[in-house]
This record gives C-alpha cells, structure tokens and sequence, in this order.
C-alpha cells in the first residue's frame, strides 16, 4: 500500500486582498463543512444534488473527513478566511485497484466567495499534492455543459474535454448534458 502524503497548509490572498487558508480538512471541521455544503447546494444550478439530499450528520460528515485522509488517494481540503469554511474541494480516489490510479473531483465555493479565485487556489493545491502522489496518475470531473465558467477554470488549470452525455442533468424542468475532463498527472 502506498504512503498517505501529507499536506501542508498554504496562505493566499483573494482577488480582493483578503487572506485564505487552504488546508486539509480534519473531523473538528464536520459543522462547518456541512454548513457550507447545505448553503452551496442550496443556492447552485451547476452541482446535481439538492442540499436536502445531502442528509450526512456531523458524524457522519466527520468519518467522510477520516475516510478521505486515510486513504493514500484520496485529499480533502478547505478553504477558510478567519475561522470560517468557505470553500472544498475533495478528491477521491477509486477503491479498486484495477482504478487506484485515478481519483474524482468534487469542489464547492460558498456563493459569498465565488468569482475570487478560490476555486483555482484550491485546484492548484489538489494539482500540486496529486502531481507528488505517486499513486495517482488521472484526475476527472464531470460539469454541466452549461457551466461555461467552471470548464474555463478547468481548461486554464490543463484539464481536457474527454466525454459528454447528451440530457445528463435535470435542472430546473431542463435537460442539460454532462462534460466529463480529465487531466494526465
């Protein structure tokens, strides 16, 4: 089995000058990420899950938070500003081991923070730890083919368009297809 690689916290500042955190997320962090998970998905058109079928309790998102960090594939990281949640990004790495090599991403912004660079500060620390990952060799992620925005940011950070399902999502009475990128570690 291979080592779990360590992360180590990074500070940045936001578009407009404001001081970021991004770090792993530990099991004290379940509150608040459940909070911010409930206020993304309650206000998104570009995530496929309704905040009231995200149902995970505070222990439960704390053995999410525990299952994530003891896997050598997987890493899930926050973004925070003063103590606060505001942003995720968790990258899970299949459990086969014909698929070992790859992992998902998910990543949600609370709507206060969108548009300040988080989303690329946490893709390019995911980036960063996957590329010293010497398990990991693919990283993908499905988006809305009408999230013209996140595909940009995903293009910037070197993803690559690599499948597309016609009428995938359903949102708001509206078919919309999925947008399946990949990037080569």
């Amino acid at each position: 089995m291979a080592s779990i690689l360590n992360f180590i916290p990074q500070t940045y500042q936001t578009k407009s000058g404001k001081s970021v955190v991004i770090r792993e997320a530990t099991p004290e962090d379940a509150q608040k990420l459940l909070d911010l998970k409930r206020q993304y998905l309650k206000e998104t058109d570009t995530i496929p899950l309704f905040d009231y079928e995200y149902t995970n309790t505070i222990e439960e998102e704390g053995a999410l938070i525990q299952r994530l960090k003891k896997n050598p594939n997987c890493l899930l990281l926050i973004a925070e500003n003063n103590g606060n949640i505001i942003g995720n990004i968790d990258l899970t790495g299949s459990w086969r081991k014909k698929m070992e090599h790859t992992a998902m991403i998910g990543m949600g912004i609370h709507t206060a923070w969108q548009n300040q660079g988080i989303g690329t500060l946490l893709l390019q620390n995911v980036l960063t730890w996957s590329t010293q990952n010497t398990l990991l060799k693919l990283l993908w992620l499905e988006v809305y083919a009408t999230n013209l925005p996140g595909i940009r940011l995903y293009k910037k950070m070197g993803f690559k368009e690599s499948g597309f399902i016609e009428n995938f999502f359903l949102e708001e009475e509206k078919y919309i297809d999925k947008v399946t990128m990949i990037i080569n570690l």
